[in-house]
């Protein structure tokens, strides 16, 4: 009799934002970590990729986005340059204190 191991594998159920390109491009993103600051909300976006393969050739940058609300949906729009330095300095300490943990 030959014994079969199946591993059970966890998916995780990710919420895409749809972000359209300066070239009308429609690129996926999903949120890495959302930060509060000033009273607001804000997201680290990091590009979707579905598949490991892919996602080891994938460049894409992060984007900084404020988190608005309208109709009661969340609206992701651009940061001032002021929230957009402050968000990317506490999101540093963030990425550096988990880089110290392990």
């Amino acid at each position: 009799m030959t014994e079969e191991r199946m591993d059970n594998e966890t998916v995780e159920e990710v919420e895409l934002i749809t972000i359209t390109g300066e070239d009308g491009q429609e690129e996926y993103y999903a949120e890495d970590v959302t930060i509060e600051y000033a009273g607001k909300q804000f997201a680290v976006l990091v590009p979707y990729v579905e598949d490991e393969e892919a996602a080891a050739t994938t460049s894409g940058d992060a984007i900084i986005a404020r988190i608005d609300e309208e109709d009661g949906e969340p609206v992701y729009v651009s940061p001032t340059d002021e929230e957009f330095d402050a968000v990317v300095k506490i999101y540093d300490q963030i990425v550096a204190e988990d880089t110290v943990e392990e």
